[in-house]
């Protein structure tokens, strides 16, 4: 059955898990999606409360108040009312009817694969994933081999920024018949994921590649073994590692990919994908150029809701490692820029993380944790969120929830390229719980790590000189010198404000004995 249905000026596309109107994406919660989808696909016929209750929240007990708020949200979203009922009438004492015309808008054709042509360029990501491989022939384990792919399928839809080829077109393929080159050309992926599960009682393995059709290069690989009684977390773990691979890895290849390629032959994904790259390496310079890449992608699609995420996290840089002279002329364009981001697509983790980021930049640390939370619903394998959530809740003074959360991160994303802020806060986080060994060690880790930046060596430098490692801290106070910026215990404090007074009063005498 198709995926994507037109009715009015919307459009339903359950391959994005999306609904977007005249003006782009509308922000519905998935259950209420699932829910629309539900009414148009049996249309014009009324569907009775027994099998919405069984289909959208199957094996839950939900009341009929959460059905009745469900469908206002839908109706709120179409511009229906209850009176009007243009789109969705209330059959009495049965379930809803969807009355809209609904056109059957399938799965539209691939666009010519843009990778015959080594310069035209990349568009959103596409992937394809095809059913797994089987070794051994257990019947009992075919399963396993097709349900880890249509797991992938259904948690991938859920990014916001990759197009995830549906289950149906992918699946088509088999798992070894052809191979990635024809595949990725026959759908317009450029990447496609493809494994293995090898079963010898009781003993499982799951073997994931992800790989560019366009070279055939593999990008990430992972192999995950543990006894059949874990298959549950196994693919949960699965899912997990590969959102996370994408996120990390996936912007990093494709500007790998287009490094050597004129400009002028990049769209606007691609100047995306430099801009991330130049934008994780925190300094100056880099920061500039990544900048002007989001500016790039945006004079092509102006309408880019990553793209403004993207320069709203330069203007906090600027802002928070003082690249920028005027400070609150960096904070206002950072929220700016991210509510523009977050207009353009209020589903998408990145925007609604780096608006929190802006929150807090501008000194609500509260209200932007309700925001970074909500990254992390959207997407609950996202590394970048729960470092985010951490260190809000570190200025919050929430130790054991920061510590908790920078472990989810870490084990999510173990060579995350905010590795030395990741163990920055989570240090912090320990200085402010009084584990001073915890905290030097933490300390360390973020020294010994890439890039560690002015916030690294100040938490560093506070945590040695409480603990009566004089030369140390030295040590860190010069690598603050050393990078010529006003930067000091004020600067520090305007970010990381903590909550609570006392531990906010222990720190600023830290600092100040270090003369900074």
């Amino acid at each position: 059955s198709s995926m994507i249905y037109g009715f009015g000026e919307f459009r339903l596309d359950m391959t994005r898990v999306e609904l977007s109107g005249p003006d782009g994406p509308v922000a519905l919660e998935p259950k209420c999606l699932a829910l629309l989808h539900l009414l148009v696909r049996k249309s014009p016929e009324a569907v009775g409360k027994d099998e919405i209750f069984d289909t959208v929240w199957p094996g839950v007990t939900v009341t009929d108040a959460s059905l009745s708020t469900a469908m206002r949200q839908i109706r709120r979203a179409l511009g229906d009312t209850g009176e009007r009922q243009e789109f969705i009438r209330t059959v009495r004492g049965h379930g809803f009817r969807f009355a809209g015309t609904v056109r059957d808008l399938a799965t539209p054709q691939p666009a010519a694969p843009a990778f015959e042509n080594s310069s035209a360029q990349s568009g959103k990501p596409t992937i394809a994933i095809r059913p797994f491989e089987q070794i051994g022939n257990d019947p009992g384990h075919q399963a396993i081999a097709e349900a880890i792919p249509a797991e992938l399928i259904a948690t991938l839809s859920r990014l916001r920024w990759i197009n995830v080829i549906a289950r149906g077109s992918s699946f088509r393929f088999g798992t070894v018949n052809d191979d990635w080159s024809n595949m990725g050309h026959r759908l317009g992926a450029g990447y496609l994921v493809s494994g293995l599960v090898e079963c010898h009682s009781p003993k499982l393995s799951i073997m994931v590649e992800l790989s560019d059709t366009r070279t055939g290069q593999t990008v990430w690989t992972d192999r995950i073994t543990g006894p059949i009684s874990d298959i549950y977390d196994m693919r949960a773990r699965v899912a997990r590692e590969l959102v996370t691979a994408l996120e990390l890895r996936l912007p990093l290849h494709e500007a790998d990919r287009l490094a050597h390629i004129p400009s002028e032959s990049i769209d606007a994904w691609g100047h995306y994908h430099l801009g991330i790259r130049h934008m994780y390496r925190y300094n100056r310079a880099d920061n500039e150029t990544a900048a002007g890449r989001f500016r790039r992608a945006l004079a092509f699609d102006p309408g880019f809701a990553r793209a403004f995420a993207g320069l709203s996290y330069t203007e906090f840089q600027k802002a928070f490692q003082h690249f920028g002279t005027d400070v609150r002329h960096h904070q206002l364009l950072a929220l700016a820029h991210a509510e523009e981001a977050m207009k353009h697509d209020p589903l998408d983790p990145f925007c609604n993380l780096i608006y929190g980021r802006a929150k807090w930049l501008l000194g609500d640390a509260e209200d932007g944790l309700t925001w970074v939370d909500r990254a992390v619903e959207l997407n609950p394998n996202y590394a970048f969120g729960f470092y985010n959530n951490a260190t809000l809740n570190t200025v919050l003074c929430n130790s054991d929830l920061a510590d908790r959360n920078i472990e989810t991160a870490l084990g999510l994303s173990p060579m995350d390229p905010h590795l030395q802020s990741m163990f920055g806060t989570r240090a912090l986080a320990a200085l402010i719980a009084d584990d001073l060994d915890a905290a030097t060690r933490y300390a360390d880790r973020s020294m010994k790590s890439p890039n560690p930046h002015l916030y690294c060596f100040i938490i560093a430098a506070a945590i040695h000189s409480r603990s009566g490692a004089n030369e140390k801290a030295q040590q860190c106070v010069q690598a603050i010198r050393a990078k010529g910026v006003s930067f000091g215990k004020t600067e520090f404090l305007t970010h990381f404000n903590l909550r609570n007074q006392q531990s906010l009063d222990a720190l600023a005498g830290s600092l100040e004995g270090l003369g900074l």
